[in-house]
């Protein structure tokens, strides 16, 4: 069972783009690909078992997804920060 609770995350960006590269796998390649997606949302170390191909679509899957968590992780900060300084001020200069 994979543990979905990888910093607080519940879900990863699929897109529509990828099509291409999943339509030149086979069904049980392409089911593979995702199992071994969502197992990288648990451990990122871990190497998946799969052909060439496979492994070649879900490396460029995974860059997506590191990237996209680098974004995330940098939002967090900027706002954590922001909300540190009180937030936006009052309309009307109001306190």
């Amino acid at each position: 069972m994979v543990n979905h609770d990888r910093e607080q995350k519940t879900a990863f960006l699929v897109y529509y783009n990828y099509a291409e590269l999943v339509d030149e796998l086979t069904d049980k390649q392409a089911g593979q690909l995702f199992k071994a997606l969502f197992a990288h949302g648990a451990n990122p170390s871990i190497r998946p078992d799969l052909d060439d191909k496979t492994f070649m679509v879900f490396m460029i899957m995974r860059q997506a997804i590191l990237r996209n968590e680098e974004r995330y992780a940098e939002t967090c900060r900027k706002r954590s920060e922001a909300g540190k300084k009180g937030g936006r001020p009052k309309k009307g200069g109001e306190a």
